[in-house]
């Protein structure tokens, strides 16, 4: 019994909402765009649905496969090489991602307001 409702909750869950989701029994305190966004939560993260694990899952075999071969390298190296090549990614990162969008990690370019 309940191997079957961890499988199914989402559906259930969904049974449940849908008459909520079209209006019958909605209130000032919970109108109708509060039953959306919990139909889309469920969606989004209970079995069967679990369409962001899918997701999330699929982008996190695409980086293993694209990033394998360097990992698996990076892994036999010293120390002290990992420690510099985590240094230049990092400030790579924060160069080439961040500085163009207006952010920085690094506390010598923040303005704290002092």
């Amino acid at each position: 019994m309940l191997d079957h409702l961890r499988k199914y909750i989402g559906l259930y869950l969904t049974a449940l909402i849908l008459p909520f989701m079209f209006g019958y029994g909605v209130s000032e305190e919970h109108p109708v765009w509060v039953w959306w966004i919990a139909f889309v939560l469920i969606i989004l993260k209970t079995p069967p649905y679990n369409i962001s694990d899918r997701f999330w899952g699929a982008y996190n075999r695409l980086l293993e496969w694209v990033l394998g071969p360097l990992l698996n390298r990076v892994k036999k190296w010293p120390w002290w090489a990992k420690t510099i090549f985590v240094l230049i990614i990092f400030y790579c990162t924060e160069t080439y991602v961040l500085s163009p969008l207006g952010y920085t990690m690094l506390p010598w370019r923040m303005d704290f307001g002092w």
